[in-house]
C-alpha cells in the first residue's frame, strides 16, 4: 500500500538536532579506536591454513556461497578466533584463489552500536590492508559463524567464506568472477518496482573535477529478521545477529568506498531480530513491506534510527524509494531462499537500499526480469548492467555475468550523493570530519574517430593525501531499450553501447578489451559504434576513503563501412628479411573531421600482450607503407598502427612469422626461360612452377598470368580462344615476398585438330513424274576448317530413285507417286570427320484435264462466221 509522503517540521528539526548529539559522540568513538590501534598487534601464520581436497561436497542447502571454482583450505578457526577477539591490531595470512599467500593488516572497524558490541563480544568486524601494497583493501569478520572475508587484489575481487553453515573449519578462497547466481532458482527471480514516495534524482551532469570531501555520513541502521531468516542461520539470536554483522560488514564495504557512508547497527538491534516463524509481525513475502516501518518504529522507537531494512527467506527486493531519514525511512526487504553469501549480501541487499538512498536501476535491457523495472532516466548500462543497481544474472539472454560487481554505477553515485547531500537523507545523518582530500582527474581532450575502429581512454588523477586510487571508464549515454542480445548488438546511434567494469589501478582503458580485439572475436556488452553519433564517458577515480571524483570527455564519432584496419599482414602471414611492406584502410582518417594525417608502426612479439618497439613514427597516413624490421625472429609478431593525433588505432588480425637473423635479403625475381608448352586446340593447359626457369633457380612465391589475345587465364590454367590454333604469347609475373618480377612472355603452342563439317537438313518440292532432279544439299553445309566436303553416302527407302553424281543428289520419284519422303546423307572432310543430314522431299501431284462443256454453241459459232463474211464483203467493196 502506497503512502503519502508527510513531513512534520519538528520530526525534521528533532532528526537534525538528534544527529548533531550523535556526531559528537561518534567523534569521540573515533578518537578511542584510533588510541586502540597502538596496541601491539599480532600475526597469524600459514601454517593455520592447510589445503585440502574436497571429496564430498557439502549438501546444496547448506552452501554459503555457489562458486564454480575455488580454493579450499582447513583453519585453525580457535587460534583465529582468539587473536581477532582479544587484538585490535593483527597480521593475518590469506589465500588467494591460486593458493598463494598475502599478508593483511587487520583493524578493528566496528559497525555496531558499542552498547550490542559489548552485549555480543563473539562478534566483531575489521578493516585490512595488504602489508606493503595498501591498494590491495577490505573487510574482514569474526563470528559465531566463523571467518568472512572481502578484499581487493590486483583489481580482483576475493572472497573467503566458510564452505557450509554447519562447519567452520573448513573454507574456500575464490574470485567473485567466478560466483554463481544463489541457485538456479534465483535465475527466474522478479524484483518488484520499488515503492515511489518521492520523484526521480536527476544529478547534474557536470564533472566533479575537484570537490571535496570532509566528512563521513553515518547512518544508523536496524536490520530486522524474519523467523526463516533466523532459523536459516541457526536459530539464536547469535547467530542470527552474526549473519546480519557479516551482511551489513560486507555492504559497508561498498557504502563506505563509494559514497563515504556508514551504515551502524543500532544498540537495539536485537529487539527485531525474531526468531520464530510463527510469532513473528512478518509473512516472509514481499507484503512485509506495508508493516516493517511499524514494526521497526514500535521495538527499536522512531526517533532511534534512519534506515530500516527486513530479510528474510521469501519474495525478492523491495524498497521504498528515497526513504532514509523519512516517516517512510523502515520501507526496504529482501528475501531470498539462500540468504547468503555475496550474491545475497550484494545483488540483493545493497542494491535495496540503494533504492531507500534514491538510486534508480541503472540496466537498458528490456527481458526477463528486466522487463518493465527499466528506469528510463538512469539506464546508462547494456543489457542487464552489471553494476550494484543492475540485474545481472535474471535477464534471460541479456546478462552481462551471472552477478553483480560489488560497485555503484557513477549514476547511481550521484543520485544517492544529490539526497544525501540536497534531499531528505540530510537531515539525519551524522557528519564525521575527515582529513581526507578528494582527488583532482582529468579525463584528457574530446576527440573525433572513425567508426568500427577500436580506441583507448587515457585519464590521470592526483591525489594529496597519497591515496592510492583506482580507476574505471563509464559510457554515459541514454537511448532506447532493447528486448535482446541482438538489439544490444546494433547501434542505434544513441544507446548505450559499453558495459562498466570493476575499477583498476591505472586510468586507461581499451576499447573494446585487448583479448578481445587480438582473438578477433566480440564481446557482448563492448560493441562498437557504427553510426555517425557521439559517445560519452566519465573517468571515474575512488581513493578508497569515500571520496569519489570524475571527469567527462566526448567522442564524435564518423560512420563508415569498413573502420581504421591493417589489410597486410594479414594472419599467418610469413615475412623473410627486414623490408617488409605493411598496406591499412585509412576510412579517410586522413581527412577532415577526423584529420589524422599521420601515424606510428609498433611491433609486439608476444602475440599483442605488449608493443614496446617502434618500427616507424610519425609516417604518412596514405594506406602502405615499406618498414625497415629490427633484428627479431618471432612466431608471435603482431603490427599496431596507431594515429598520432587522436587515440584510435588498429592491429592485424592474428600472428605472423617473422625472420630476419640470419635471412638474406630477398631479390627481386627473374625469369631465365621455360618449357615447351604445347597444347591441342580447344583443351586448356595448367602451367607448373616446374615449367618456369628463374635466374639462379631462385625460387618464387607466386606466378601471376595476365589475360591476352586469343586466351583467358584462371590462375595458372590458360585456355586458347575456341578453334584457335597457332602460338599464343601469354603474360606472367612472379613475386618473392613483396618483390615483383618484370613482365615476361610464355610462349604457348597450340595444336590444330580436325573439327568435324556441319551438315544442315534441307527441304525440297519437284513435280510428279519428274526425273533426275538435282539437289544441292552440300549448298548450305559447313566445314569451320574449310576442308572440301564430300558426299559419300546416302540412306534411301523409297520407291523412287536417288543417287549421287557430281557431288549432288539426283532424284527421281516413282512413277505416279505423289507426296512427302525423306532420306538422309553422310557427308565427309575427307580427314575423318562426318556429318549426317535429312532431305525431305514433297512431290507435287499434276493438275487433273478439263473436259469441255456439252451445251448448244453452234448459235454462236455461225453468227460469227456471218460477221467475218459481211466485213469481208465491205472491204472488198472498198
Amino acid at each position: 500500500m502506497m503512502k503519502k509522503i508527510f513531513i512534520i517540521g519538528m520530526m525534521l528539526f528533532a532528526a537534525v538536532t538528534n544527529a548533531q548529539n550523535r556526531a559528537s559522540q561518534s567523534t569521540a568513538s573515533q578518537s578511542t579506536a584510533s588510541q586502540s590501534t597502538a596496541k601491539n598487534s599480532r600475526e597469524f601464520s600459514v601454517s593455520n591454513w592447510l589445503p585440502f581436497v574436497q571429496t564430498t561436497p557439502p549438501a546444496d542447502f547448506l552452501l554459503n556461497s555457489r562458486v564454480s571454482k575455488a580454493k579450499t583450505f582447513v583453519l585453525n578457526i580457535a587460534e583465529l578466533e582468539q587473536l581477532l577477539l582479544h587484538n585490535d591490531v593483527i597480521v593475518v595470512n590469506l589465500p588467494l584463489p591460486d593458493g598463494r599467500f598475502v599478508p593483511f593488516q587487520l583493524t578493528s572497524s566496528p559497525i555496531m552500536a558499542k552498547e550490542l558490541a559489548n552485549k555480543y563480544p563473539s562478534i566483531k568486524t575489521f578493516d585490512g590492508f595488504q602489508l606493503n601494497k595498501p591498494a590491495n583493501s577490505g573487510r574482514f569478520d569474526i563470528t559465531p559463524h566463523g571467518f568472512h572475508g572481502v578484499f581487493t587484489y590486483q583489481n580482483n575481487k576475493v572472497y573467503i567464506d566458510p564452505i557450509a553453515r554447519n562447519n567452520n573449519r573448513q573454507y574456500q578462497s575464490y574470485f567473485r568472477k567466478d560466483a554463481l547466481p544463489l541457485s538456479q532458482a534465483a535465475l527466474g527471480r522478479r524484483l518488484s518496482p520499488v515503492k515511489r514516495h518521492l520523484a526521480s534524482l536527476t544529478p547534474s551532469l557536470t564533472s566533479a573535477k575537484n570537490s571535496k570531501t570532509q566528512q563521513l555520513l553515518s547512518y544508523r541502521i536496524a536490520v530486522a529478521t524474519t523467523g526463516e531468516y533466523s532459523n536459516f542461520h541457526g536459530g539464536t539470536k547469535e547467530q542470527t545477529l552474526a549473519a546480519v554483522v557479516t551482511l551489513l560488514n560486507r555492504v559497508n564495504d561498498v557504502y563506505q568506498r563509494d559514497l563515504g557512508i556508514k551504515l551502524e547497527l543500532v544498540a537495539d538491534n536485537d529487539k527485531i531480530l525474531f526468531t520464530d516463524a510463527e510469532t513473528d509481525p512478518f509473512n516472509n513475502t514481499d507484503e512485509d513491506i506495508d508493516v516493517s516501518t511499524e514494526v521497526i518504529n514500535n521495538a527499536i522507537g522512531i526517533d532511534n534510527y534512519d534506515i530500516g531494512h527486513v530479510v528474510g527467506t521469501g519474495g525478492g527486493g523491495l524498497a521504498g524509494f528515497g526513504v532514509v531519514c523519512s516517516e517512510y525511512k523502515g520501507e526496504g526487504i529482501t528475501g531470498s531462499d539462500r540468504p547468503t553469501g555475496d550474491a545475497f549480501h550484494i545483488d540483493y541487499v545493497a542494491h535495496e537500499i540503494g533504492h531507500q538512498f534514491g538510486a534508480e536501476h541503472t540496466f537498458n535491457g528490456f527481458s526477463g526480469a528486466c522487463e518493465e523495472n527499466r528506469s528510463q532516466d538512469s539506464a546508462y548500462e547494456p543489457g542487464s548492467a552489471s553494476t550494484i543497481m543492475g540485474y545481472a544474472g535474471i535477464c534471460d539472454d541479456q546478462n552481462l555475468q551471472n552477478n553483480s560487481d560489488p560497485y555503484f554505477h557513477l549514476h547511481s553515485i550521484e543520485q544517492i550523493t544529490r539526497y544525501t547531500q540536497e534531499q531528505q537523507g540530510n537531515s539525519c545523518s551524522i557528519k564525521i570530519s575527515s582529513a581526507n582530500n578528494a582527488p583532482t582527474v582529468n579525463a584528457g581532450e574530446d576527440y573525433v574517430i572513425p567508426a568500427r575502429t577500436a580506441f583507448v581512454l587515457t585519464g590521470t588523477a592526483n591525489d594529496s593525501d597519497n591515496d592510492v586510487l583506482s580507476y574505471s571508464w563509464e559510457e554515459f549515454d541514454l537511448g532506447e531499450r532493447t528486448a535482446s542480445q541482438l538489439d544490444d548488438q546494433t547501434d542505434d546511434g544513441k544507446k548505450p553501447l559499453f558495459r562498466v567494469f570493476p575499477p583498476k589501478n591505472a586510468g586507461q582503458r581499451v576499447f573494446p578489451q585487448m583479448a578481445t580485439i587480438l582473438s578477433g572475436s566480440s564481446n557482448y556488452g563492448e560493441i562498437l559504434p557504427t553510426k555517425t553519433r557521439d559517445l560519452n564517458f566519465r573517468l571515474v577515480v575512488r581513493d578508497g576513503k569515500g571520496s569519489v571524483v570524475n571527469d567527462a570527455v566526448k567522442l564524435a564519432i564518423i560512420g563508415n563501412e569498413q573502420g581504421f584496419s591493417i589489410i597486410e599482414p594479414s594472419v599467418g602471414s610469413r615475412w623473410l628479411g627486414t623490408k617488409q611492406m605493411i598496406v591499412w584502410q585509412t576510412a579517410n582518417t586522413e581527412l577532415a573531421p577526423v584529420l589524422c594525417p599521420r601515424v606510428d608502426i609498433l611491433l609486439s612479439t608476444d602475440s599483442g600482450k605488449n608493443f614496446p618497439q617502434t618500427i616507424l613514427a610519425n609516417t604518412e597516413n596514405d594506406g602502405d607503407q615499406e618498414i625497415e624490421l629490427p633484428a627479431t625472429n618471432s612466431e608471435q609478431a603482431r603490427i599496431k598502427i596507431s594515429c598520432n593525433n587522436n587515440i584510435f588505432f588498429a592491429i592485424n588480425s592474428g600472428d605472423i612469422n617473422i625472420i630476419t637473423d640470419g635471412v638474406a635479403e630477398p631479390v627481386k625475381p627473374e625469369f631465365s626461360g621455360q618449357q615447351a608448352l604445347i597444347t591441342n586446340e580447344d583443351q586448356a593447359l595448367t602451367l607448373q612452377l616446374t615449367d618456369l626457369h628463374f635466374l639462379n633457380n631462385q625460387l618464387v612465391d607466386t606466378v601471376t598470368l595476365v589475360n591476352g589475345e586469343n586466351y583467358q587465364v584462371n590462375g595458372l590454367m590458360v585456355t586458347p580462344s575456341v578453334n584457335f590454333n597457332g602460338e599464343l604469347s601469354v603474360l606472367a609475373t612472379a613475386t618473392k615476398g613483396d618483390l615483383i618480377s618484370d613482365q615476361f612472355i610464355l610462349k604457348v603452342t597450340v595444336v590444330s585438330v580436325n573439327d568435324i563439317p556441319q551438315a544442315e537438313n534441307d527441304v525440297i518440292s519437284v513435280k510428279q513424274g519428274s526425273a533426275s532432279n538435282s539437289i544441292a544439299v552440300l549448298a548450305n553445309d559447313s566445314d569451320i576448317d574449310n576442308d572440301n566436303l564430300l558426299l559419300t553416302t546416302v540412306d534411301y527407302s523409297g520407291s523412287g530413285s536417288v543417287v549421287i553424281k557430281n557431288n549432288q543428289l539426283i532424284y527421281t520419284p516413282a512413277s505416279g507417286f505423289s507426296g512427302k519422303e525423306t532420306l538422309t546423307y553422310i557427308v565427309s572432310d575427307g580427314n575423318g570427320g562426318e556429318a549426317s543430314a535429312s532431305v525431305t522431299i514433297t512431290v507435287i501431284a499434276k493438275a487433273a484435264p478439263v473436259e469441255p462443256k456439252k451445251s448448244s454453241g453452234g448459235t454462236m459459232i455461225y453468227l460469227l462466221m456471218f460477221v467475218f463474211l459481211a466485213s469481208k464483203r465491205v472491204m472488198t467493196r472498198k
